[in-house]
């Protein structure tokens, strides 16, 4: 799997395994019951799918791969700090467009993306070699990281297909994650319009990990609009 269906997939259970800890703040409200029943059967879906996937995968290529990502994209987020450095120095706004990225975002964005991300830093780096060398940039490691991105190009994609138990049809673990997507978008609307309870509201979000979409009561600042 990508690393980002792995990071999906972790939240998901984590979610999953909250809404069971809290069920008699939702239970008796059919509308979210029906939602949550339908996003357990994704989780399931998804849990099968990842363990076919290890098992079709004996040598643990998916898994090498995954980890040799996680190392490189590291590498060229302290490369693409370096570069933001320097163009924020030199007030160089279209270097600075190209390579402030920040490093959750080679983590959740498809694996093909995240490599061209990857090599438009190299390129830039490359290029500006000859002024950044007090930054820390040299010409062995934008050859050295070139180098490693051609081969990760090179390695067999980590997307696979899987069997889908509900339907006889057969699609893809992406196409599950976008409905499972679909099925949390829902719950955190249903939640903050039809649940009174703060502080289950609170650990949701904090579980979903997303930021800005719901501000504990304890955290307003006086003045504010709570609905911005």
């Amino acid at each position: 799997m990508e690393l980002r269906e792995k990071t999906f997939g972790e939240m998901l259970n984590e979610a999953i395994s909250y809404l069971h800890k809290n069920e008699s703040v939702w239970m008796n409200l059919a509308v979210i019951a029906a939602n949550v029943e339908a996003l357990e059967g994704n989780e399931h879906e998804l849990d099968h799918a990842f363990k076919a996937q290890d098992e079709n995968d004996p040598g643990g290529h998916v898994a090498q791969k995954n980890e040799q990502l996680t190392v490189f994209f590291r590498k060229i987020y302290k490369v693409g700090r370096k570069l933001s450095f320097y163009a924020k120095e030199t007030g160089d706004k279209v270097l600075l467009n190209d390579v402030d990225v920040p490093e959750s975002t080679f983590i959740l964005l498809p694996e093909k993306e995240a490599l061209i991300k990857c090599s438009t830093i190299l390129k830039r780096g490359n290029e500006y070699i000859p002024k950044t060398a007090g930054y820390g940039i040299t010409t062995e490691e934008i050859e050295n990281l070139t180098t490693e991105l051609l081969a990760l190009e090179k390695m067999q994609p980590t997307i696979g297909m899987i069997t889908n138990d509900r339907k006889s049809a057969r699609r893809s673990i992406r196409e599950v994650i976008v409905e499972s997507r679909v099925l949390l978008d829902k719950l955190d609307d249903a939640f903050e319009g039809m649940i009174d309870d703060g502080a289950f509201i609170d650990g949701w979000f904090a579980v979903r990990k997303i930021k800005g979409r719901h501000q504990p009561k304890d955290k307003i600042v006086k003045g504010t609009d709570e609905n911005n």
